[in-house]
């Protein structure tokens, strides 16, 4: 008897250390407060998704509005974007030209949000080779067939990834990890910005380190790998963790960072641990988001390839959080889901079929979320 409780007393001694050392990590790298997901009354649902038919040719990443698809792709040879029809399926046109002009770009990145101004859609394009921010009008390139920006200004020459547009003419730029050296690298953060003075208003810190060192510094930058997207009244950032099983909510106004983990699952250590990522699991994958959820794209298993003759894996499940972090619903698709985006005007959930270029989507309000 004596002996059962020794040993139930050390292993709960052991559990108990585990998990302190678990928090210690946490609260060591990351610079907000990680809570579990409540997932006690999600909803599991199998849905059917809804082909577009498209006489255009769709592919790479995709953005909608009503009836407007965006498509970005670095294949397409003159320009950026195609954007199509949804309503009859025919190409609207091309847009965002390719090149080394005035109005031209060596790249630029995918639509990362749309918004309006005054009527029109619009959107911000990064270009890093020209160090130039492209204010892109959609509603008057449809309209007149050509590709019409609203400003073309030059920018500090950094990294930045996502930019999201606030009405007070500020912008939130992602500074995703970069390399120092051999050895180390920054930590990502977010910045607002003044549009077109370029002064820092405030820094969004994710992490507490600004920098962390490692004998793999590949792996190191890879690790930070998120998909954001910003709540539609600029309220929130949220950031769908690939290497964490994760999903962290930035408070805009307050600058309060927590982060929702699923119970039983790694904890920021890994970044201490000699194992290659390609061995380690990836969780989400893509994200997006609308005032009322957080829309993440989930895989929870090792990663593919990354050959191109391999293609992209098939992706069924979709988890659906409202903004303080609680699972509501696990989706469960007939279709492989891998990048998505929320169209607000008909509430759906689209996607592009990477190995096809199919086009897809779920109706959201045939689902009854409550």
């Amino acid at each position: 008897m004596i002996k059962k409780i020794i040993i139930i007393s050390l292993s709960s001694f052991i559990i108990t250390m585990c998990n302190s050392c678990k928090r210690d990590k946490d609260v060591f790298y990351f610079n907000g407060v990680i809570q579990y997901v409540d997932d006690s009354q999600k909803i599991v649902k199998n849905v059917n998704s809804k082909f577009v038919s498209l006489e255009g040719i769709p592919t790479g990443m995709i953005a909608v509005y009503d009836s407007l698809l965006i498509c970005w792709s670095s294949e397409y040879p003159g320009h950026f974007f195609s954007i199509l029809n949804l309503d009859n399926g025919k190409e609207i046109g091309f847009f965002c030209e390719k090149g080394r002009g005035p109005k031209d770009a060596l790249s630029v990145n995918p639509i990362y949000q749309l918004f309006k101004k005054g009527n029109n859609i619009c959107t911000f394009l990064w270009s890093y080779n020209e160090s130039r921010l492209f204010l892109w009008n959609i509603s008057q390139s449809v309209e007149k067939g050509i590709t019409v920006y609203d400003t073309i200004f030059l920018y500090d020459k950094n990294r930045y990834r996502f930019l999201f547009y606030q009405p007070d003419e500020s912008l939130f730029v992602y500074r995703p990890s970069d390399f120092l050296n051999r050895e180390e690298a920054t930590t990502p953060f977010y910045e607002k910005r003044s549009i077109y003075t370029k002064e820092i208003n405030r820094d969004y810190r994710i992490y507490k380190k600004s920098f962390l060192r490692n004998r793999d510094v590949a792996k190191l930058e890879r690790s930070f790998y998120t998909w954001d997207s910003m709540k539609s009244d600029g309220s929130k950032i949220a950031q769908a963790m690939r290497h964490l099983s994760q999903i962290n909510i930035i408070n805009t106004h307050t600058g309060d960072i927590i982060g929702y983990r699923m119970k039983n699952s790694p904890d920021f250590s890994f970044l201490e641990k000699e194992i290659e990522l390609k061995s380690r699991e990836e969780y989400y994958i893509n994200l997006h988001t609308d005032n009322n959820y957080i829309y993440a794209t989930y895989w929870g298993k090792e990663p593919w390839s990354g050959r191109s003759n391999d293609g992209f894996p098939s992706i069924y499940n979709i988890h659906i959080f409202d903004w303080n972090g609680k699972q509501l619903y696990d989706i469960i698709t007939d279709r492989s889901y891998f990048h998505i985006w929320v169209d607000p005007v008909r509430n759906r959930l689209y996607t592009i079929n990477p190995n096809t270029d199919e086009v897809y989507f779920l109706e959201l309000n045939e689902l009854n979320f409550q």
